[in-house]
């Protein structure tokens, strides 16, 4: 099976080989899988980049082990804040730091998680396994006393499309000041859904295997929940991964405060551009540190 899949994939496109495997994983029972894609082996590490770092391992309270990265802001001057951020669902923090490691330099201190199954981190990566990892990195910082300034949530993609669940439960209302959600999808079904159906092989499929994928973690059903703490949500026009009508449909769905900034460019590479930056660093200093945890 796992030949085939290999395969399979090298003939058909991004989105085709994702709705493929989403088939697939259904039939063998682990369709909650499907989302992630982890990798093992690291790219880079901070100090790569010039930015000092400090390994973090948090254990789970039955033995599993996740790992991430912990970035200092930079030259020991006054903190301006606190990033917990959520990568997509490709790779490991590697391969995401380029989104952060611009933070440092603008006074923000950043915690980076790796799920379950992704770089150091054991386990498999499976839905809702994968909310207590972010629930964990969430209390890790609460009791670690690091916590300088408002505490940013900052997802991306599939990150940004988990944080909703986790932080709108009743216990994290006072844990974080305000959150950031670029290129988030509105419902896991809605995105198996359409996946599936850009592809006239698995279209016949997708009204079979998406009414199977719960529409109880969705970032749609849980963002209301965030208010009053204030909420970004970035997207791309040109996003190909996660249409730019996912990001409208969160915005729609989000109370007040809330605010919605369009992107030109591909899927979460904004950060790298210092317009954008500049924008974040205006809500980061404005808008969160204005919300009181």
């Amino acid at each position: 099976m796992a030949l085939f899949l290999r395969l399979t994939c090298l003939c058909f496109s991004r989105r085709s080989r994702l709705a493929l495997l989403l088939a697939l994983s259904t039939q063998l029972g682990a369709c909650t899988g499907v989302f992630f894609y982890p990798m093992s082996d690291w790219v880079q590490n901070p100090a790569r980049q010039g930015l000092d770092y400090e390994d973090i391992i948090l254990i789970h309270p039955d033995g599993l082990r996740l790992h991430g990265w912990w970035l200092p802001a930079k030259d020991g001057g006054t903190v301006r804040g606190t990033v917990y951020f959520l990568h997509g669902n490709a790779q490991n923090v590697s391969t995401h730091l380029m989104n952060v490691a611009w933070l440092p330099a603008q006074g923000y201190q950043v915690f980076l998680l790796d799920y379950r199954e992704y770089g150091m981190s054991e386990g498999k990566a499976r839905l809702p396994a994968v909310f207590d990892d972010i629930q964990l990195g969430l209390d890790w910082l609460q009791a670690s006393g690091r916590v300088e300034g408002p505490l940013i949530v900052f997802g991306q993609s599939l990150g940004a499309s988990m944080a909703p669940n986790v932080l709108a439960r009743d216990a994290n209302q006072g844990s974080y000041d305000c959150v950031i959600m670029e290129a988030g999808f509105a419902g896991f079904r809605d995105i198996v859904r359409e996946v599936m159906r850009s592809s006239w092989l698995l279209w016949p499929a997708s009204f079979a295997v998406a009414p199977t994928i719960s529409t109880d973690w969705d970032a749609r059903e849980h963002i209301a929940a965030l208010a009053p703490k204030p909420v970004l949500i970035l997207h791309s026009h040109d996003d190909q991964i996660i249409p730019f009508h996912h990001g409208e449909t969160l915005f729609e769905a989000a109370q007040e405060p809330k605010t919605f900034q369009a992107l030109r460019g591909g899927h979460i590479i904004s950060t790298r551009d210092p317009s954008v930056q500049e924008r974040l660093v205006d809500f980061m200093a404005t808008d969160c540190a204005g919300s009181t945890r």
